[in-house]
């Protein structure tokens, strides 16, 4: 086994920790969320974005980010047969997940960090909630696609045949 291997199946698990995370936000945490009222609705996002950026997390999101691209370089190289998922997976991952992220969702949610629930009128809240949720949740949707057609790629560059160094 080469030094590619075990870091490829580190970041095919780190990627499909993310995915999975992402998704079951999506199906699960989202559609809760609907039953919430407006107020509960931006307490609970931002006690979620209070804590979910915390070591476990950030390696987890932050990892693919630098080792898919030298995956993706290290499998070029050798001309495996790996490469060209590996190369859309990191393409996938680096702009259409963390960047979507950074670009996107982070903004959102450092505004709604903003936003003063206790002192809001429930008028206030609505159009906290409105300015949003659509607009999260549409960026949300991007990012997680992005990381499943990443993990998918990473996937299918296990089942390749490796080039012995």
């Amino acid at each position: 086994m080469n030094y590619r291997q075990p870091l490829l199946i580190a970041t095919t698990v780190l990627t499909g920790l993310t995915a999975g995370l992402f998704f079951g936000f999506s199906v699960s945490v989202n559609p809760a969320f609907l039953r919430l009222t407006d107020v509960q609705y931006i307490a609970a996002m931002q006690a979620i974005n209070d804590v979910i950026v915390n070591p476990v997390f950030m390696i987890a999101f932050m990892g693919p980010v630098f080792l898919l691209p030298v995956l993706g370089y290290s499998y070029a190289k050798q001309r495996s047969e790996g490469r060209l998922p590996l190369i859309i997976a990191a393409i996938a991952y680096v702009i259409g997940t963390f960047g979507v992220t950074v670009a996107c969702n982070v903004p959102l949610n450092d505004a709604l960090a903003a936003f003063d629930v206790a002192a809001a009128s429930p008028q206030q809240a609505a159009a906290a909630r409105q300015q949003f949720a659509n607009p999260w949740n549409s960026w949300h949707t991007i990012r997680t696609v992005f990381n499943v057609i990443a993990l998918i790629l990473l996937v299918v560059a296990c089942t390749r045949r490796q080039r012995k160094q």
